[in-house]
């Protein structure tokens, strides 16, 4: 979350019944409060506010973030999309059984993703378009696509069903629902089929016979002795995942080597098992490989363990540009 102008990890809890997100500073031992709204419990909730952005951070932790402003108020990010997915249905549903709650708008797409809009402020229409920018900014982040080419709600699998007369109207979203049963307090379900590309103006020609040589990168290999500023093989966000195999790439590539994989990593031409064996022990060698150790001695020689320049040359290539800078680390591997 961010606060003071600074981002800060919090582990959360929801308290329905006093509409507050209970926020836990791991760090400092400290808990502090966010009130969404109303804490009454008899009163009715319309004001909740949920709008989904995405954010490049090229300066601190190099990593795309799936970002998330509650009540126009604060602004939460995550590492992964479906977290922010998660973060915003907890905030759109009262899960508390003796509440009531505002309307909320529940679209089957892949998954279920459920918004709260204010029934007597929000049209039909605006409520579409504040759906279709969450859609967009969560298909932008995974891969990259946010030109709309599909988008349909089938009227006659609403439930409750509604008019297609109603399509892309500014009738009001209470004068749609105000006749059904214990309105406002209700959830109702949209099916929605939609469809993203990327924008052609975000795409380039990829024919060409040769890849850019190492040496027209205008980069420097780092050796194993020195510590690199930007590790394209680890951004911040994924070292918890990476926690048992430590922070540095020599300690993943002994990890590979350590689990016969060796030759995923340099280029080795052999006939038989026998001659890649040999290869293999060679190359382990010139690199100073030791099963017993975890890595720190290992030799990063390009030249060598040729994925290290080939990995260079295809991060540093034009086409990623397209993707958006940086890379998270799937795109990599």
């Amino acid at each position: 979350m961010l606060s003071n102008g600074k981002w800060k990890d919090y582990e959360s809890a929801f308290d329905y019944e006093h509409r507050t997100i209970m926020l836990f500073d791991q760090n400092k031992l400290k808990i502090k409060s966010l009130q969404l709204g109303n804490p009454n419990k008899s009163s009715l909730e319309f004001n909740v506010s949920i709008q989904w952005y995405n954010h490049i951070d090229i300066i601190e932790t190099h990593a795309k973030w799936a970002c998330l402003i509650l009540n126009h108020t604060w602004h939460f990010r995550t590492s992964f999309v479906l977290d922010r997915d998660d973060l915003s249905n907890c905030i759109s549903v009262n899960e508390s059984k003796n509440m009531k709650m505002s309307l909320s708008i529940i679209c089957e797409l892949l998954n279920y993703y459920t918004w709260p809009l204010n029934p007597y402020s929000t049209t039909f229409k605006q409520g579409i378009q504040h759906i279709k920018h969450n859609l967009q900014m969560r298909d932008h982040f995974i891969d990259g696509t946010d030109e709309l080419i599909l988008f349909e709600y089938k009227f006659d699998k609403c439930r409750p069903a509604i008019s297609s007369k109603i399509n892309d109207s500014d009738v009001l979203l209470h004068d749609i629902y105000k006749h059904f049963s214990h309105y406002p307090i209700i959830q109702v379900y949209w099916e929605i089929k939609y469809a993203f590309i990327v924008p052609y103006k975000r795409t380039i020609g990829i024919e060409r016979n040769n890849l850019p040589k190492n040496g027209e990168l205008d980069i420097e290999f780092i050796p194993s002795n020195q510590k690199t500023k930007f590790n394209p093989l680890l951004y911040e966000c994924d070292l918890n995942k990476l926690k048992m195999i430590g922070d540095s790439t020599n300690k993943l590539l002994h990890e590979v080597i350590k689990n016969d994989h060796l030759n995923d990593l340099a280029t080795l031409q052999h006939t038989n098992k026998t001659e890649k064996d040999k290869l293999c022990e060679n190359i382990k060698r010139q690199i100073s490989y030791n099963e017993e150790n975890d890595g720190d001695e290992l030799i990063l020689n390009d030249k060598i363990l040729t994925i290290l320049n080939e990995l260079k040359i295809l991060y540093h290539d034009d086409i990623h540009k397209q993707m958006g800078y940086p890379l998270q680390l799937w795109d990599i591997c």
